[in-house]
């Protein structure tokens, strides 16, 4: 992988990745990796460890995807973080796991997207680490500790969703309705759809949402 290091400087933590050897000097014989949108170099990320020019490849579009998002990302993560070196370590880690997870769980929708989930889940980690020392030193934080919380329901709120959202229409309905507090037999009577039916549609709704939830936590952990 690039080497990472976080520069201090000015009053500012600066997550910068180092550039490769060779990296300016190699454009040309990576066909003009610049033009190249995310997600392409993103593809190239996956084939890293095949062959020595592949992995240089994977190294030179992994550093030209810092240059793409780096700033805002950090940008991202400062005006969430209790200090800019929090954010940096958060960045820092962010990217990390970015170089490490491409391979196996980018699906090549939409690498900002993606590489933004990651950081907002470590972000929601730090919350509930600092969340849970408050509570254990007795601190008395509660506009952090509100503002913590608020950012993790709407982060769950959000993937619960985008998995809703996979369900079909009929599914999608039940679980709303379930959601709203109506009970089976309510949704039953309203939907003209047997008892019975509704149980089961529920339930495998339930299962599949509980799933599909740890798996977007698991792909971007």
């Amino acid at each position: 992988m690039p080497e990472t290091s976080l520069y201090q400087g000015s009053g500012r933590n600066l997550l910068e990745i180092q550039i490769v050897p060779g990296y300016r000097r190699g454009m040309s014989t990576c066909e003009n990796l610049e033009s190249r949108s995310d997600e392409k170099l993103a593809d190239l990320i996956k084939g890293q460890g095949e062959t020595f020019a592949q992995k240089q490849e994977a190294e030179a579009a992994f550093n030209l995807l810092y240059e793409r998002h780096a700033t805002v990302l950090l940008g991202f993560l400062k005006v969430r973080c209790s200090s800019h070196v929090v954010a940096g370590d958060i960045a820092q880690e962010t990217w990390l796991r970015a170089w490490q997870k491409i391979p196996e769980y980018f699906d090549g929708s939409h690498f900002r997207g993606w590489l933004f989930q990651i950081a907002k889940n470590l972000l929601l980690d730090e919350f509930r680490k600092k969340k849970m020392t408050s509570l254990s030193e007795g601190m008395d934080a509660p506009d952090m500790q509100d503002a913590a919380q608020a950012f993790i329901n709407q982060e769950e709120k959000q993937q619960l969703q985008d998995c809703l959202s996979q369900l079909d229409d009929s599914r999608q309905q039940i679980v709303q309705l379930r959601l709203s507090g109506q009970s089976h037999r309510e949704i039953s009577d309203q939907l003209q759809i047997d008892y019975t039916t509704v149980q089961t549609r529920f339930h495998r709704a339930k299962q599949f949402l509980e799933e599909c939830v740890q798996s977007t936590r698991k792909e971007t952990a």
